[in-house]
């Protein structure tokens, strides 16, 4: 896993115990973007946790305002509420610094073939669940792209993600579902990640050179998102299609 967040000093509250966490991470470390995506273990359940502390505003967009929590592609954007078994643990996360790249991931694990909403679903949460066992605040991606072309909120874009190590600041995180070291991209994904990195860029004023892919971040010690995305995202850069 090459990711990392800089949680602030504050503990982990609601009796979520540091020791605990410690010890179920080593299963849960297996969640999420790895270079070699060969295994998979489900994470503990980590509990729904209320710090009513304050969001802070969105990163302003392109012309100066504010977006919306989650900016809205064909189709919409699937709610957290629809996957997510616990809420995000504020004190741990940093607020959104203004938007300037964006970072498209795979999830690394086993292949993931499956189309239907609740397997898509699940999925997510355990990648959540293998963040959170890093000592995150939540899932580190801001959306998450499925086989069918559904796209899901993850982390508010309120907050830093915690997707590429030392360069999450101002940095919008994509992870599409599925090991793409095994297997291709589906066709309504890469739709749905095209559609949605089209919006971004124009919301945030993100120019084509700065969409990148995970391996391309200097120093990063992964092959996420693995070949064949790689593949289509270098394909879909050199075409019209982003500009």
């Amino acid at each position: 896993m090459d990711t990392n967040e800089t949680p602030n000093r504050s503990s982990i509250r609601a009796g979520v115990d540091r020791r605990t966490i410690v010890s179920l991470g080593g299963l849960a470390l297996l969640c999420g973007c790895v270079a070699d995506g060969s295994r998979t273990l489900p994470g503990p359940i980590w509990p729904d946790l209320d710090e009513s502390c304050p969001i802070p505003p969105a990163p302003p967009t392109a012309s100066g305002g504010r977006a919306t929590p989650s900016p809205l592609p064909a189709g919409g954007v699937l709610p957290r509420s629809d996957w997510a078994r616990g809420a995000p643990i504020c004190s741990l996360m940093n607020p959104m610094l203004p938007v300037k790249y964006v970072t498209v991931h795979h999830d690394g694990m086993t292949p993931f073939t499956a189309e239907d909403q609740r397997s898509s679903a699940g999925r997510i949460e355990m990648i959540r669940n293998g963040h959170r066992g890093n000592g995150w605040g939540d899932i580190g991606y801001h959306y998450v792209i499925d086989r069918d072309g559904r796209v899901w909120e993850g982390r508010a874009i309120n907050y830093q993600g915690a997707h590429v190590k030392n360069c999450n600041e101002g940095n919008l995180g994509i992870c599409c579902l599925g090991n793409f070291d095994e297997q291709s991209p589906s066709a309504a994904q890469m739709a749905a990640l095209e559609r949605q990195l089209k919006l971004l860029m124009r919301t945030y004023g993100v120019p084509k050179s700065r969409v990148k892919t995970h391996q391309e971040w200097a120093g990063a010690k992964t092959a996420c998102p693995g070949r064949s995305l790689q593949a289509s995202m270098v394909k879909l850069r050199r075409s019209s299609a982003l500009a």
